[in-house]
């Protein structure tokens, strides 16, 4: 799920963002259109290879045996509960993108 997640990433995300974000900061990081988007990305980046050492370190012999993990259940948790909240940067991302009501006043 986890390489899944970041061919999706590199397909569909990275492109999207290097167009319509990155090029406008960090001028209008004061706007939600971008600050949401960067929050986003910032964040689903650091899980994303938070995730991968894990599935790397937990997972694999590819690791030296001074960087595996053995008591993994907890780094999990804690990429999990971080996933949701990029999912739920990205469902407000997508609001604010997609929904012409969201976040206005």
């Amino acid at each position: 799920m986890v390489v899944l997640n970041s061919a999706l990433i590199a397909m569909l995300m990275l492109p999207t963002f290097s167009h319509r974000v990155w090029p406008r900061l960090p001028q209008k990081l004061g706007k939600s259109y971008y600050a949401l988007a960067t929050a986003h990305a910032g964040l689903g980046a650091i899980v994303e290879c938070a995730a991968l050492y894990i599935l790397l370190a937990a997972g694999t012999t590819l690791m030296p045996e001074k960087l595996r993990l053995t008591r993994y259940k907890l780094w999990m948790r804690a990429v999990l509960i971080s996933w949701w909240l990029v999912i739920l940067l990205g469902v407000a991302t997508y609001a604010r993108w997609y929904i012409p009501s969201s976040f206005r006043r």
